[in-house]
């Protein structure tokens, strides 16, 4: 596995950067049109590879098979924004994917003994939203411009998951519980309700993080 997820994070950051320095010393509209065409097309492949396996493998029940996990609305949101450049999709792009994906790849949800085909998904597919949100950043140059609209979705988000958790006996957003791999969320709370609020607090915490930058620019501006 561990090859897979180096690939992934290569794939991740280097092809973004390569298409970024292509674009400042000449931009190539039809390429980056292209780029962003065929990655969102790959990222909906990948979501349907995804959802199809779990139905190979007899794990296709409304606990398990729906696209609920927060990485399956990031991915939708990727795919939107590269299409359409739409600002609320590349700033729920923005945090979710580079506060959550990203943690994703580095402690990655899924088993050892998982089939190679259903790990390739899950890398390629989290792989290519860093990389959508990256060329989106470097090469358009999309900014996120609010904190409030990260806010108001990730808490619907929050409430979704934690309805269709309850309602399907599922795990979605890990939400219901931990992963059985190790991730930081082996640091929050046994108790539920406080795990859920430490979950929605840490991850706040991470999105105003990201979101500094931009907002000191803007105040200096």
């Amino acid at each position: 596995m561990f090859w897979l997820q180096a690939s992934a994070l290569a794939f991740a950051i280097l092809v973004p950067l390569a298409l970024w320095a292509a674009h400042r010393r000449r931009p190539y509209p039809a390429l980056e049109r292209a780029f962003a065409g065929s990655l969102a097309g790959l990222l909906l492949v990948l979501e349907a590879a995804g959802i199809w396996q779990k139905y190979a493998d007899g794990e296709f029940t409304a606990a398990i098979a729906l696209p609920m996990h927060l990485c399956d609305w990031t991915l939708i949101a990727v795919a939107v924004a590269l299409i359409t450049r739409n600002q609320t999709c590349f700033e729920v792009s923005y945090f979710w994917g580079l506060c959550g994906t990203i943690q994703a790849l580095f402690t990655p949800a899924i088993a050892e003994e998982v089939k190679f085909l259903r790990q390739l998904v899950f890398f390629l597919d989290h792989a290519a939203i860093i990389a959508g949100v990256l060329f989106l950043l470097l090469v358009p140059r999309l900014r996120p411009r609010s904190f409030l609209r990260i806010f108001v979705w990730s808490e619907i988000y929050l409430v979704t998951a934690l309805t269709v958790n309850a309602l399907t006996g599922g795990n979605y957003g890990f939400l219901a519980r931990r992963p059985a791999q190790a991730s930081m969320l082996d640091l929050f709370s046994d108790t539920h309700w406080l795990y859920v609020a430490q979950i929605n607090l840490v991850g706040l915490g991470f999105f105003a993080f990201a979101y500094l930058p931009w907002w000191l620019a803007g105040r200096k501006h």
